[in-house]
């Protein structure tokens, strides 16, 4: 889903090319922070749930559009490269926080969320710091941030949405968290076993 984002939004990045790869940045950040804010709110009214979505949506756009838009201008530099990686990993803590204390989330089931995708997301990153190779295999970030969007959407038009359990009544946020929860754990052991081919490799081309 990575290289759709890239067909989608590289004409977008043609049409701001004076446009700061860092404040793009900054602008995914702060809709991401307000995403998590807008899940709690929805404590409020189902239909900060839209709101979410929609800021989620905006950030995930502003994430791919940072990083196209840099290599597009040849204005990658060491800054924006630093200030992606952390603020991706902060965009997901707001995120899935305001997630787990949304109505009717278990928080629990919530920050094991939080923990399996930082854990995923930082693997990728250390893979590519380590070996000099990007892998963009299993759950990534484009996926997640489409599966977000679409279960958002879900959560404003069924806010009470769930399954009955014996007698317990079973919120759909307390399943999306497992089945998330689930995926990222599969691409988290898939891409910890290219692991070491990538070092085997590393060492052949270093002889």
């Amino acid at each position: 889903m990575r290289d759709l984002f890239v067909k989608l939004f590289t004409p977008i990045a043609r049409l701001i090319p004076q446009a700061n790869p860092n404040t793009i940045t900054w602008v995914a950040v702060a809709t991401g922070c307000l995403a998590g804010v807008s899940y709690v709110a929805a404590h409020l009214h189902p239909a900060f749930y839209l709101v979410a979505g929609l800021l989620v949506g905006m950030s995930g756009t502003c994430d791919s559009l940072d990083g196209i838009v840099a290599r597009m201008y040849g204005r990658t530099t060491k800054l924006g490269d630093f200030l992606d990686h952390f603020f991706d990993r902060v965009i997901n803590i707001c995120i899935f926080t305001g997630m787990a204390f949304s109505p009717g989330a278990e928080p629990v089931l919530g920050l094991f969320c939080v923990i399996v995708v930082m854990l995923n997301s930082y693997l990728g990153t250390q893979i590519e710091a380590s070996f000099g190779q990007r892998y963009y295999g299993g759950l990534g970030k484009a996926e997640l941030f489409v599966g977000l969007v679409a279960f958002s959407v879900a959560l404003a038009i069924w806010p009470g949405a769930g399954i009955p359990f014996g007698e317990k009544h079973i919120a759909l946020i307390n399943i999306f968290f497992p089945v998330l929860g689930g995926f990222t754990l599969y691409s988290l052991v898939h891409r910890f076993s290219k692991v070491p081919p990538m070092a085997a490799q590393l060492e052949d081309d270093n002889h």
